[in-house]
C-alpha cells in the first residue's frame, strides 16, 4: 500500500514537518532550503514504519494491533483521527433499571470506521445475573425513533474488561466497526446495551 502523507490529519502533518525541519543539517541554508534535501527526508520518513508504530503507540498505548502485518501507517492515520465523547457530554450516560440495576457510560471514542463505548455495568444480584455485553448494538436512528424498540444495529466485534463478572459488574470497554458518513447527518446514534431495551441516546450526528 503506498503512504501518502496528505491523508493524515493536519496535527500529524504539522507533527511531521517540525521533525523534518528540525533535523540536524550538514548545511543550515543550503539543506533547509533545499526542495530536492526536504521531500527525500519526508519520503524516507514516509517508508518507516517505525515512525508510524512509535506515533500510534503514544496516541494510543493500548493499541493491541501490533503483529507483523500491522499497517502501521493506516493504524496510525486512524488513531489521529480519533473523537472523545466524555460522558458527561452525552445526551444520555446512566440507563437505571431500578436502584440496585445500572449501567452508565463512561465515555465514547469514535474514529472514522470505528466506535468504542466504555461502560461500568453493575447490579446486586437481586434479580440474578445482569446482562451479557457483547450483545449489545449501536445504530443511527430517526428523531422520532420509539427509544424502546430494538432496531437494527451494529453488533460488537472486539470487548475488552477489566472486570467480568456476569452476577455483578462488567467495567471495560466495546468496539463497533462503523462508519459515520455525511448522509447520517441530522440522526441520533443509539446504544442499546445487552438484549433487553437498555437504550442510551448518545449525540446527534451534526455537522
Amino acid at each position: 500500500m503506498e503512504t501518502c502523507l496528505l491523508d493524515l490529519p493536519n496535527e500529524l502533518i504539522e507533527i511531521i514537518i517540525l521533525y523534518i525541519i528540525g533535523r540536524p543539517w550538514k548545511d543550515d541554508v543550503r539543506d533547509f532550503l533545499s526542495f530536492t534535501s526536504t521531500c527525500q527526508y519526508l519520503r524516507r520518513f514516509a517508508q518507516d514504519k517505525r515512525y508510524w508504530q512509535i506515533m500510534a503507540l503514544r496516541r494510543d498505548p493500548t493499541c493491541e494491533n501490533s503483529s507483523e502485518t500491522t499497517q502501521w501507517f493506516e493504524h496510525c492515520k486512524q488513531v489521529y483521527c480519533q473523537r472523545t465523547i466524555p460522558g458527561d457530554e452525552l445526551k444520555e450516560r446512566i440507563s437505571r433499571y431500578n436502584d440496585n440495576y445500572f449501567c452508565r457510560i463512561e465515555k465514547v471514542l469514535i474514529w472514522p470506521s470505528k466506535i468504542r463505548v466504555y461502560i461500568d455495568e453493575r447490579g446486586d444480584e437481586s434479580l440474578g445475573n445482569i446482562q451479557d455485553p457483547t450483545h449489545s448494538i449501536i445504530t443511527l436512528v430517526e428523531n422520532n425513533f420509539p427509544i424502546y424498540s430494538r432496531p437494527i444495529g451494529i453488533r460488537t466485534n472486539h470487548s475488552k474488561f477489566s472486570i467480568a463478572d456476569e452476577r455483578s459488574e462488567y467495567l471495560g470497554y466495546l468496539d463497533f466497526p462503523y462508519s459515520i458518513s455525511l448522509s447520517n447527518i441530522g440522526k441520533n446514534l443509539i446504544f442499546q446495551y445487552g438484549t433487553a431495551e437498555c437504550s442510551f441516546d448518545l449525540m446527534k450526528q451534526e455537522k
